[in-house]
């Protein structure tokens, strides 16, 4: 995946102010402590001069070094227990001035040692997960950028847009209530397993609503969710796949996300390359078992005659059919 200079720029920048705000935190604890605790400033101090202590044994014959060495540690153990059981009195954890990196991997540098266990070999350094996982974050954001929608909420979806009128022993009203209790609770339960989703049904009736909304409470609980609608995402593919854009990692962003979001499928111009580039979307992330959204304006049946059997056998086989029911709400609002 080939991401922007000004990605990396971003996510060292992120990364050093982890660092420095684990460190200056932790600096912050031990002074606090050793201002109002003079007990607790001894060992701090005491615990310094064993590190100086230690230099200086090495400079001394080994006999004596030895002797000096364990006098140190012992010490030294005895000074940390001194510590542990002070902290321990003040109810505060054992870890209270420690330096806690968010990455314990790579202790915040974002770089971590390249050594190959099996031919234990070390290369230098690479980048750290931490880093690559800003990086899919930033990129996820920008791709969700693309949309000039703004995400939408549960609570501000009105069902009473959807008529009361019974057809077939149903009225829309109930119809709509059970889908959009269906999709509230397809977010409070979300998870990387979870099933995926296709919302259909004519103009209007809330599909981007809910999936903006789903969206938005799955990004709350920290999840990586992009969303877009389908024609700008195979558009902004074609553009890398003939060497008009600025960077190349839109097709590895839309199959590692946690949750995608395609939106209104069946919009988009119907060319070779929108038909790859969409089937090759959709069999990576069921072959990754990783959730999809898809909300459309087509049927079942219009999606069998638009798009060839290896797309349309992947939708109907593998997501959960959602249909939307009613009257075009924007025309109802536009009339009020």
């Amino acid at each position: 995946m080939s991401f922007s200079r000004e990605m990396h720029e971003r996510a060292r920048a992120e990364i050093k102010n982890r660092r420095n705000t684990a460190e200056y935190t932790a600096s912050q604890h031990k002074n606090e402590l050793s201002f109002k605790y003079p007990e607790f400033h001894f060992i701090e101090t005491e615990l310094a001069k064993t590190g100086h202590e230690t230099v200086r044994a090495f400079s001394l014959p080994k006999e004596k070094a030895e002797i000096e060495l364990k006098r140190i540690r012992e010490k030294n153990s005895q000074l940390r227990e001194e510590r542990k059981n002070l902290l321990k009195a003040l109810n505060l954890p054992e870890d209270y001035l420690e330096v806690n990196y968010t990455c314990k991997k790579c202790q915040d540098t974002g770089l971590i040692e390249d050594y190959d266990e099996e031919r234990r070999v070390s290369y230098g350094t690479k980048l750290c997960e931490c880093h690559n996982e800003l990086l899919k974050k930033y990129a996820s954001e920008k791709m969700s950028s693309m949309t000039p929608l703004e995400l939408s909420s549960f609570e501000d979806f009105d069902l009473k847009y959807y008529s009361n009128k019974s057809v077939n022993g149903k009225s829309a009203y109930e119809t709509m209530s059970d889908v959009y209790n269906s999709c509230v609770n397809y977010a409070k339960k979300f998870d990387i397993d979870s099933v995926n989703l296709y919302f259909c049904g004519r103009t209007g009736l809330g599909k981007t609503h809910l999936s903006l909304a789903i969206a938005n409470e799955v990004i709350k609980k920290g999840y990586n969710v992009v969303y877009g609608s389908v024609i700008n995402f195979l558009n902004q593919l074609e553009r890398e796949k003939f060497g008009r854009a600025d960077s190349y990692e839109t097709e590895d962003i839309l199959i590692g996300a946690d949750l995608l979001i395609l939106d209104d499928l069946g919009a988009e111009f119907s060319t070779a390359v929108a038909t790859s580039s969409l089937y090759n979307i959709l069999n990576s992330r069921i072959a990754r078992n990783v959730p999809t959204i898809i909300s459309s304006n087509l049927s079942l049946e219009e999606i069998k005659a638009r798009y060839p059997e290896s797309i349309a056998s992947r939708i109907i086989g593998n997501f959960v059919i959602v249909k939307f029911y009613g009257e075009d709400i924007r025309q109802i609002q536009n009339e009020e």
